[in-house]
């Protein structure tokens, strides 16, 4: 059952992500400077760490930075069409077109720091899927590397159903912890989770050690390392 359903949320994901791909930049990238505030955190917790995989990569706008700090990037995504919008880029990187709920195609140890931005994580298939994630990110790290995450925050769900959002986009919440995200120009949703602190840790455990911040008022800023 579970591997039908790691399936079926592949399929949904892909759909959503192929759907809006285009919209993406316009419609649901942060811009200015809570863009470069948010950015800047990241760089300053992977100063060093050369090797970097982005966990959903989309449409690559952070290469650009990443690249200029001499990061070597390798991206994963599972939309195509997001790939191939981020491989029009004048700058591109590796990129592998793959569900990150799966296990990594990755050799052990590949890895300095990986990413996970724009509440990349926050689509889980299943309720362990976080916690197997985390030791599949475990496994490619470096032993010093780190994981870098923007999470939603369980106490905010209220806020961004109410929250005034792009034309066509919007938040069902369906639990104390779960949402539905609708996009209704692209005509496609896709079912999430939003966490408090210690959920989110626990999510991660026992692979990833995790410590979590506020990031804006509705986010988590994690940055989580092998225990």
């Amino acid at each position: 059952m579970t591997d039908e359903r790691d399936k079926r949320n592949e399929r949904d994901a892909k759909a959503f992500f192929d759907a809006i791909a285009r919209r993406y930049d316009r419609v649901y990238a942060i811009s200015g400077s809570s863009s470069r505030e948010r950015l800047a955190r990241v760089l300053a917790e992977i100063e060093g760490k050369q090797r970097v995989l982005v966990l959903g990569l989309g449409t690559g706008r952070e290469l650009p930075a990443l690249l200029d700090r001499g990061h070597q990037v390798t991206g994963l995504d599972v939309s195509p069409k997001m790939i191939a919008l981020c491989n029009t880029r004048s700058r591109t990187v590796p990129t592998v077109e793959a569900d990150f709920w799966q296990p990594l195609p990755f050799a052990d140890a590949s890895f300095d720091a990986v990413l996970a931005l724009h509440g990349t994580l926050a689509h889980p298939p299943e309720t362990d899927s976080p916690s197997r994630l985390a030791a599949e990110v475990k496994r490619v790290l470096s032993s010093d590397g780190v994981l870098v995450a923007e999470l939603p925050a369980k106490a905010a769900l209220p806020h961004l159903a109410a929250a005034e959002h792009a034309a066509g986009v919007n938040i069902e919440i369906t639990s104390a912890t779960s949402f539905v995200h609708r996009d209704d120009v692209a005509g496609v949703s896709l079912a999430g989770i939003a966490l408090d602190e210690e959920g989110w840790a626990s999510a991660f455990a026992p692979s990833l050690r995790a410590r979590l911040s506020p990031l804006g008022v509705a986010e988590y800023f994690l940055v989580a390392t092998p225990a």
